[in-house]
């Protein structure tokens, strides 16, 4: 072995032997994944939405009923006997009492008050007890707390059903659906990456080179990201941990294969397999680099939006992508060189040159004759998956995301039979005054009427002059409340609430529309009677109403922002202006296809309420990001083709050498984000069905005929206004290596 070839050895050893105790340290001396955890923050409205600062003036004014509401449902189909009554006693006394779970408090049931008549339905077969949870949602002890109602609560006996739910029950309920799917989602996607691998690599050795290599860099990402949360720089949540896992698989695996293939390719005609890598990590390394930065890019992009949700989920997985290049261009390469020619048993350490007679040869040939047949079928089939689009309607109701039966969504349902809709997430109307609102009861009372006139509206309760005369004082303060005890006038009389409810679904479409309409109507009606007073319009509806209208102005933002990033990057990259515009068009047109087939699918034929709130986002960056990889490396090779070959066979060859190792590629990114149509939740589902369904355009449809068929009929204006550069062949550049080495 000469000496250069035994230094490089020894610095493969050192990376090697580096990443692998780097991932070993790092968990232990990070924190864990469970105590940094923020289940709650993704789901909020921005920090400056109306609806967050009227729940804030609640907590304030009405103290008794701040916290997360969990709601324990008790049903009899028969009626409601005395020992289930009882059995609402003896769970009221428990969360009442000295040994009640920790942060419960405001309880409220037919015990606590004889007059909690909204508290039971009209049918006599259910009712509710109305607690909150005053504890941080991303607390462990809350999830703790919930738990400890359900079993205080149990399960009802005889005809007798008993349910928790309400938000506290949902946020619950949606953190344990995640965790009790993570080993099932790792264990899935281990065993489907693994099986492609062996059968693109047909050898053990070589297919388990990208699974350690995925592993090392979720061991390190786990660790800095941990520690990034802690430090509050970034937000990690369920589901950024469940599409992380997914992220890393796809992407790492593909960055292996990217680079393994064209060192196998480069094998055939390099004296050693170091002069190989060198060719390998030369020609395909800036396309791995540049496929790593525009999904990096597109990520970071999130951070331009102004919903916690998008916020949180870009900056942990733009750090996970990250490890994974560095990983993929330093692990990889020397963890191969070290196994030597074990790497690829039972075979041998040589590819064979491609043949224009490959499957992808053909295909090449029929793009050359023709181009224009070939574009204008393709587009075809994008319009007419972009028709699903017709169907599309968003979903902003948490529990009707369930897939699974859970404990909250089942209970949500009992509810929703035996009370009006609305009654289960009223919105509440804050008026905040300066001084005391008894004065101005008449101006409040006129308000709920106008509220009460509203398309919709079932019912409007708050404060009112008991029996026709304002209350004089403390004292008549016991008249400003609801018969289970509800405050609708604070202790200090400055602040009071209406609520509201609707006669629909809080979270359909219609009940976000007619919140905004309520709005409206109360800043117009309090400016012109009440001009001190404070108005504010929150609850369920409003927050959802509120997340919905950042959430436009976010897509408008982050849409543009990443196009025009990625289209720079592309442009840099191909020293080209004409070649990232029509990179980018055939993206965008994919999108669309790919939502359009998760509507017609996951809506008009699967009869979900909607898709998932903010899915169409993700589906959007991770589309555009990820399947820029492919055009990336097939436009890269189609230059240096061009450059040696000329334009037509340059095109042919680009097509043939790289339909193999994109195809191969693409299967496994596509087969890792269709592992979360296993999880039990819309948003995941949805994500992961037209994330697969996309991919698998970009790689067979878009990658393998637009792009070819655009560029052929553009010809060498497709790099315009550069021209592919008299690059030197491949052959050239493994002489120019072999011999620097033996220089040396």
């Amino acid at each position: 072995m000469t000496g250069p070839s035994v230094r490089i050895k020894r610095l493969a050893l050192g990376l090697v032997t580096g990443w692998l105790v780097l991932a070993a340290i790092a968990p232990m001396l990070a924190p864990t994944t469970d105590e940094v955890t923020d289940n709650e923050g993704p789901g909020a409205a921005p920090a400056t939405a109306e609806s967050v600062r009227a729940t804030q003036l609640l907590a304030e004014a009405f103290p008794d009923g701040a916290g997360t509401p969990a709601i324990v449902v008790l049903r009899n189909p028969t009626g409601l006997t005395d020992r289930d009554l009882a059995e609402v006693r003896r769970i009221t006394e428990r969360l009442t009492g000295d040994g009640r779970p920790a942060g419960v408090r405001g309880v409220v049931s037919v015990a606590t008050s004889s007059e909690a008549a909204g508290l039971r339905s009209a049918d006599g077969t259910t009712t509710m007890i109305v607690t909150g949870i005053e504890l941080d949602p991303a607390d462990p002890a809350f999830g703790d707390t919930v738990e400890a109602i359900r079993t205080i609560a149990g399960d009802g006996t005889g005809d007798l059903e008993i349910l928790v739910t309400g938000p506290a029950g949902v946020i619950r309920d949606s953190v344990t659906v995640f965790r009790q799917a993570d080993t099932t989602l790792l264990t899935v996607t281990v065993g489907l990456v693994l099986m492609l691998l062996l059968v693109i690599y047909r050898s053990p050795v070589l297919a388990a080179v990208p699974l350690l290599a995925v592993g090392v860099a979720m061991a390190v990402t786990s660790a800095i990201g941990a520690v990034l949360a802690r430090a509050g720089v970034v937000s990690v949540s369920e589901m950024t941990a469940s599409i992380g896992t997914v992220l890393l698989f796809g992407v790492g695996t593909d960055y292996c294969l990217f680079l393994i293939m064209r060192y196998r390719e480069e094998l055939a005609g390099a004296p050693d397999r170091y002069a190989a890598m060198a060719v390998a990590l030369r020609r395909v390394g800036p396309a791995i680099v540049f496929s790593a930065a525009t999904v990096i890019v597109g990520l970071l992009t999130l951070l331009a939006a102004d919903l916690p949700a998008y916020r949180s989920l870009g900056p942990y997985l733009a750090v996970s992508v990250a490890v994974m290049l560095v990983v993929a261009v330093t692990f990889v390469p020397a963890l191969v060189l070290l196994l030597g020619r074990y790497a690829f048993w039972p075979l041998k350490t040589h590819t064979r040159t491609v043949a224009t007679s490959s499957p992808w040869g053909r295909v090449a040939t029929v793009v050359i004759r023709r181009p224009a047949l070939t574009a204008a079928a393709c587009l075809a089939v994008l319009a007419a998956l972009s028709a699903g689009l017709v169907g599309y309607r968003e979903s902003y109701d948490a529990i009707a995301g369930f897939r699974a039966q859970t404990d909250s969504a089942r209970g949500q349902q009992v509810l929703s039979d035996a009370f009006p809709a609305g009654r289960l997430a009223p919105t509440h109307v804050v008026l905040d005054a300066r001084t005391a609102l008894h004065p101005h009861l008449d101006a409040v009372e006129q308000l709920s009427a106008r509220i009460a006139a509203i398309p919709g509206v079932r019912q409007v309760t708050g404060p009112t002059r008991p029996g026709g005369t304002a209350p004089d004082g403390p004292a008549s303060l016991t008249a400003l409340a609801d018969g289970a005890g509800r405050s609708y006038l604070s202790p200090d009389g400055r602040t009071a609430r209406l609520d509201v409810v609707y006669a629909d679904d809080p979270y359909h479409p219609a009940a976000l529309d007619r919140t905004g309409q309520l709005r409206n109507i109360v800043h117009t009606a309090t400016a012109a009677t009440l001009p001190s007073v404070e108005v504010l319009v929150g609850g369920e509806s409003a927050a959802a109403l509120d997340r919905r209208t950042a959430a436009t102005r976010d897509a408008t933002i982050i849409a543009i922002l990443l196009l025009g990033l990625i289209t720079i990057l592309i442009a840099a990259l191909l020293r080209s202006v004409l070649a990232p515009l029509y990179l980018v068009a055939t993206m965008v047109a994919s999108f669309l296809a790919a939502l359009g087939a998760t509507v017609l699918t996951a809506v008009v034929l699967g009869g979900r309420a909607g898709i998932a709130e903010g899915a169409a986002l993700y589906i959007f960056v991770f589309l555009v990001a990820l399947g820029v990889d492919y055009n990336i490396l097939l436009a890269t090779r189609i230059r240096e083709e061009t450059a040696a070959h000329g334009t037509t066979e340059g095109l042919r060859l680009a097509l043939t050498r790289t339909g193999g190792v994109i195809t191969s590629a693409g299967l496994i990114l596509a087969g890792t984000f269709a592992v979360l149509m296993t999880q039990p939740l819309d948003t995941l589902f949805q994500f992961g069905f037209a994330l697969a369904f996309g991919i698998l355009l970009d790689t067979f449809l878009v990658r393998g005929l637009l792009v070819p068929a655009i560029v052929r009929l553009t010809g060498r204006s497709s790099w315009w206004p550069g021209r592919p550069a008299p690059d030197r062949s491949v052959a050239h550049l493994v002489r120019t290596t072999t011999t620097t080495t033996a220089n040396k």
